[in-house]
């Protein structure tokens, strides 16, 4: 496999590479996976993704326009359609042998437009990891967007590793009750489960924001991490002396599904789509406001330090990290990582 193992990513998966609402009549360049991609909409609203050079001189389509279905290229007005293939050359009716890009199979879902980067057969949309709760109406929703200027290897370490939110995040969704409680890691084919209960504890300042209990708490977090780009914590809280069941969860006066869909752009920069479900004020705009908010902040803090691990790490390449016992999420994810790196192709080359 060239590159190396921070610049090596797994093609055949289905990876978030816009928001839904950013698609409009106009095209977009995004990089994923080392690719530069052009998307656009047709007339009819299907999202399309192509690869963003014309082959004629390499322009890049997202410098163009559309037209109807087709996105046009800047430079001499090759027209190429949703499926890749050149549909017009001004000035000629024949169309060259080769005259097409690369087009990528779509899935939009959650707000999400998703792409298929490598072995096209390969793209089942049974693959895309389901989410029941979203778009029912017992869940309010939040939603937003970071790009890191960090390796998506780092980020994914640090989605199965729950004792870092004590340190990390103790104005958002951690405090130190937590911080000698031990880390529970389970392996299961491409998912990692990483987490803990806190009991008969202070709530942390988001729960204690909305759903002000009484007096101390016991608290849940569980990390799940499917290799390699979706990641999900269930957290909540209810009071202490409550019987640790789903059923009982369920009930919780205080409970979020974040989600986050991580889509490397580079060996070094990743692309972050996050929401959050919520059973509280499910309705209520200002508190959906307030969420995003708060978890712009927590990813925010998040941002900063693994940010500066890249720029720590590009310094002084080659060196390994030393492994503590909180790592065991970390040590079973870089496994399956490295299981589904193997026998792949890189993206664009298939």
């Amino acid at each position: 496999m060239p590159g190396t193992a921070s610049g090596v990513f797994i093609g055949d998966e289905w990876y978030a590479v816009a928001a839904s609402a950013e698609l409009g009549p106009r095209p977009l360049a995004r990089t994923a996976l080392g690719v530069d991609l052009v998307l656009y909409r047709t007339a009819a609203g299907a999202a399309v993704v192509l690869r963003d050079r014309c082959p004629h001189r390499s322009a890049p389509l997202s410098m163009g326009e559309v037209d109807g279905d087709a996105i046009v290229c800047p430079y001499h007005g090759m027209h190429f359609g949703p499926d890749g293939r050149c549909a017009r050359v001004p000035g000629q009716a024949r169309i060259p042998p080769g005259a097409s890009v690369r087009s990528f199979p779509v899935l939009e879902r959650y707000g999400l437009v998703f792409a298929w980067l490598g072995e096209a057969a390969r793209a089942d949309p049974a693959l895309l990891h389901a989410i029941s709760a979203y778009g029912d109406p017992a869940w309010g929703t939040s939603r937003g967007y970071h790009h890191f200027r960090a390796s998506y290897l780092n980020i994914l370490d640090n989605l199965v590793d729950p004792a870092h939110t004590t340190f990390v995040h103790r104005r958002t969704i951690g405090n130190a009750a937590a911080a000698e409680v031990a880390i529970e890691a389970v392996e299961d084919g491409d998912l990692v489960r990483v987490g803990r209960w806190v009991d008969d504890a202070p709530p942390v300042p988001i729960v204690q924001r909305f759903a002000a209990p009484r007096g101390n708490v016991d608290r849940w977090q569980f990390y799940f991490l499917k290799v390699p780009s979706v990641s999900w914590v269930d957290f909540g809280a209810f009071d202490t002396g409550i019987a640790h069941t789903p059923e009982a969860q369920a009930r919780a006066p205080y409970r979020v599904l974040s989600y986050a869909f991580l889509t490397p752009e580079t060996a070094a920069s990743t692309h972050y789509f996050w929401f959050q479900l919520r059973n509280i004020a499910v309705d209520d705009p200002a508190v959906t406001a307030e969420f995003e908010a708060l978890y712009r902040a927590t990813f925010d803090e998040d941002k900063a330090l693994l940010e500066a691990v890249q720029r720590v790490e590009e310094r002084e390449p080659g060196v390994a990290p030393v492994r503590i016992a909180s790592d065991a999420g970390v040590a079973r994810l870089r496994r399956i990582i490295a299981r589904r790196l193997a026998g792949e192709a890189p993206p664009g080359e298939r």
